[in-house]
């Protein structure tokens, strides 16, 4: 089981997320220095002590460490204790919420379920959910529904 922070708050939610970025501001970059731009807005921008998210994954699926998972994010306010947050960046700027392919592609939404499924073996995972279930948002860019995400074993 993951346990998060001094309070140990268990985790088992992981919400998704996009990163407020336009369809092209991806190009160009490797994921790592996507990355170390969004946690550099969130440090100084923010004047957190690190990036809000766990993960970054770009639109070619690679994905970067943000903070540890056993540390409680910053990236969705009054939901960070017991939950991961997982932020793709999107390939076409957002403008409304739509579906997961009309802003990201198959490589991340493969990463992104193979990435959940190795959290699965470590942690009780209940929820997947977006963003916009918490904060009147358009991120991650569609309706999350936990079932498309999660790992289930045969019957």
């Amino acid at each position: 089981m993951i346990y998060q922070g001094k309070a140990r708050y268990p985790v088992r939610e992981i919400i998704l997320h996009t990163s407020a970025t336009p369809g092209d501001w991806w190009k160009g970059k490797t994921v790592e220095e996507m990355a170390a731009e969004i946690r550099r807005w969130h440090v100084e921008g923010n004047g957190w002590k690190d990036i809000g998210y766990h993960r970054v994954f770009a639109p070619d699926g690679s994905m970067a460490l943000g903070r540890s998972l056993w540390t409680v994010g910053a990236h969705c306010m009054e939901r960070n204790r017991g939950t991961l947050g997982l932020c793709m960046i999107p390939t076409a700027t957002h403008n409304g919420v739509k579906t997961f392919s009309d802003y990201f592609t198959q490589e991340q939404w493969d990463a992104v379920h193979a990435y959940i499924r190795e959290v699965q073996e470590l942690t009780d995972i209940k929820w997947v959910t977006g963003h916009n279930d918490y904060a009147p948002k358009e991120c991650p860019g569609f309706k999350v529904e936990t079932d498309d995400w999660l790992w289930k074993e045969a019957a």
